[in-house]
């Protein structure tokens, strides 16, 4: 029988871009070669009609619900990411309409237990090689958001525990994985390298919109510096009043000047100019001191970007280092327990073949889950007519 998968993951800030990258398929991704892009119009999302903006669509989750005026911390986690799935066996025995079913009936069971206002997105991925969705949890509770105790080590056992005996419930043969199996494991380290390596292309993606916002910004600090060379010199010019030429009136201690009417026009005009520039000047200068600040802001989140990246880069090696060792390690077991994993197969392929037999059900390929489990029934339906046989033959004499 085929497991019923459920694997949780976090994901904070500079996660989330890389994610509505992979699952709304909007790059080409260079790290997941399972994707066909001929089925890719197979996808789709239960909880959204059409692509959304993953960080405006968690956000409004949260400002909706939070009680807090304090900001959400830089390193909180903003979704947990429950990825549900089965073997491909599984999916290969079900119809198009049983395949929505499983995925309708999982999004069910979450939403009701996490809350349907929770749920970020439900995207089902019918392009690779085995179906499967990603359920994003925004984990609000009490107003706030608190992952560590939405999704605590009790919970996670809930989850393996309950959704296998959910599933079954509704007529699908899934089963509970074996705890703490080595292949359990080895296919979590998949998933999280897959994951991590999405998340690296996001934050690269990220890194290279932050550096072309700080060109444009230097871009208009040099045009801003030039207005302002551009007004020191109309400053300049209007400097030139001094030099109008001008006589005193006849009378003794006249405060009144003779001007001729072109510089009169002239000083006038240059006054004018001159409060104008004054306002234009000081307003520049305010835009470009913000600008400066913006510009500081974001060579700051640059450099938090690099280290990001630089430490996901790190953690994706690790990973991948361990899941080389755990799958050579698998494969020892398998080769050094071989005949004995197919003698047990082909002993469960005989009881489920007497089991289905008494219970007058024809026995069918999507009961068996490989070929030593076949060679079991084919040996229980051997054994039948030979007893038939015999039995006929004994009536006779």
């Amino acid at each position: 029988m085929s497991y019923a998968i459920c694997r949780m993951q976090k994901m904070k800030s500079h996660a989330i871009k890389g994610m509505q990258f992979h699952n709304q398929r909007e790059k080409e991704s260079k790290t997941n070669g399972d994707i066909d892009k001929t089925k890719t119009h197979l996808n789709y999302d239960l909880v959204n009609p059409e692509p959304i903006n993953y960080n405006e669509k968690i956000q409004e989750i949260i400002n909706t619900q939070k009680t807090s005026t304090r900001k959400t911390r830089s390193d909180a986690v903003l979704v947990n990411e429950l990825l549900v799935t089965s073997d491909r066996d599984f999916f290969d025995g079900l119809s198009e309409k049983e395949r929505e079913q499983f995925f309708q009936e999982s999004y069910k069971l979450f939403a009701e237990r996490y809350g349907e206002q929770n749920v970020a997105y439900a995207t089902v991925h019918n392009d690779e090689k085995t179906p499967h969705m990603h359920l994003g949890v925004v984990p609000m509770r009490d107003g706030k958001l608190q992952s560590k105790n939405v999704f605590d080590r009790q919970e996670l056992r809930w989850i393996q525990d309950e959704f296998p005996k959910h599933m079954k419930s509704l007529g699908f043969e899934v089963e509970r994985g074996e705890k703490g199996s080595d292949r359990e494991h080895v296919d979590m380290l998949k998933y999280k390298e897959q994951t991590l390596n999405e998340k690296i292309q996001g934050l690269e993606t990220e890194l290279s919109q932050k550096q072309q916002e700080k060109t444009e910004i230097d871009t208009s600090i040099q045009k801003i510096q030039s207005e302002l060379q551009d007004l020191s010199s109309a400053v300049d010019h209007s400097k030139r009043i001094d030099e109008i030429d001008f006589k005193e009136s006849g009378f003794i201690n006249s405060k009144s000047v003779k001007l001729e009417r072109f510089d009169f026009d002239r000083m006038k005009t240059l006054a004018k100019v001159s409060e104008a520039l004054k306002g234009e000047n000081e307003t520049i200068l305010d835009k470009n001191t913000q600008l400066e600040k913006k510009n500081m802001n974001l060579e700051k989140e640059n450099l938090n970007l690099k280290k990001d990246n630089k430490d996901l880069q790190k953690e994706n090696q690790l990973l991948k280092q361990e899941n080389k060792f755990l799958q050579r390690t698998l494969e020892q077991v398998k080769y050094y327990f071989k005949d004995q994993v197919q003698e047990l197969a082909q002993k469960i392929g005989y009881l489920k073949s007497d089991l289905l037999d008494r219970m007058n059900v024809n026995v069918k390929q999507k009961h068996f889950a490989d070929e030593n489990e076949v060679k079991g029934a084919q040996a229980y339906v051997h054994q039948k007519k030979e007893k038939q046989k015999e039995k006929g033959e004994n009536e006779l004499e």
